[in-house]
Parts: structure tokens; sequence; C-alpha cells
């Protein structure tokens, strides 16, 4: 693997979690949430089959169950998470086809200390709302578990890409934007 990949991986890792500290830090949690969806989205299709050329439901909702899943913080699956990923990309609300038909269940996020009595309400209330269709979620957990998955999943990529030409082809047409 050449010094230019590991270039190209780290600059779009760098301008990514730069992207997303400064709309966490200014608590645009939604903007940070359509970037935090929409980095899923690459880093799906970069550890998927390297025959597979373009992002997809599945390759997203692979990469959350392999890279999010384990960790205790996170309370929904990974059709929950694709569900609130449409919903978020394509209307800005909690609500999808998926969470429509009862396939999926609807991610409220919240922010803030848990301990607080205000999040405490919410964290109990949510889920009776709806007949459950409702999960709470804490933001500040779901951002900590996806970089501490981002670091892991991109170990991942550097074996991936050493071992087989074909990931690292794949990944110059999905990072080419971060060449310089």
């Amino acid at each position: 693997m050449s010094l230019e990949i590991d270039s190209r991986i780290e600059k779009y890792l760098s301008n990514s979690l730069q992207g997303l500290n400064l709309l966490y830090s200014a608590k645009l949690y939604g903007q940070m949430l359509v970037l935090l969806y929409s980095c899923i989205d690459a880093m799906g299709l970069l550890d998927a089959p390297p025959s597979q050329i373009k992002a997809t439901g599945d390759s997203f909702k692979n990469w959350v169950k392999k890279y999010m899943l384990g960790d205790p913080r996170i309370n929904f699956n990974e059709l929950d998470f694709w569900a609130a990923r449409c919903a978020v990309l394509h209307t800005f609300t909690s609500q999808s086809d998926l969470s429509n038909d009862n396939k999926a269940k609807e991610l409220q996020y919240y922010a803030g200390a848990k301990d607080s009595p205000q999040a405490k309400l919410f964290a109990f209330t949510t889920p009776l709302i709806d007949g459950g269709k409702h999960i709470p979620v804490h933001i500040e957990d779901t951002y900590l578990v996806f970089l501490k998955a981002l670091k892991t999943f991109c170990h991942q990529l550097t074996t991936n890409c050493k071992n087989d030409q074909a990931y690292e082809k794949r990944l110059n047409k999905v990072l080419q934007m971060f060449s310089l």
C-alpha cells in the first residue's frame, strides 16, 4: 500500500472529524447526524466486498452492525439506524418509510447529561409513546461510539488495502476528492 493511500485515508478522516467536531461543538446535532450518516455510507462501501461499486442500505447496516452495535451505549439495531439515516437525510425528521411501515423504530435523539432529571424523564417516557415505536438515543454516546468505530475500521481498511488491490482501487475512486 502506498503512502498516498495512507495520506488519502488520513485526510478524509481528518476532514470528516473536523466537520463533525465543529457541528457537535456548535450543538448543530441534526447537521452533525447528516455528516455522520454520510460517513457511514462511505465507510460501509469501503468495507463491502471489493466488487461493490456503490453504497447501499446493506453496506450501511453491515458497517453499523460490525463496528458500532457491540458497544453497550448503543440501544438500537442496524435497521433502526438505517431508518433514522433515511429520515434525517430525506426529511430531517425521525419518520422514515420503514418506521411508518412499523419495520423500524424511530430514534429520538437527546443531548446533555444523561443523569439530569429531564434526560431521565425523556429516556423513561420515550419508549412509551406510540406503543413502543420510539427509542431514546443519547447523541453524545452515538457520536463517541461512531468515533471509536471509525478508528477500528481504519485499521481494517488499511489491512484490506494491503491484502487486496481491489480495495485500494475502490478507495481511490471513493476518496478521489481528497487526493491533495
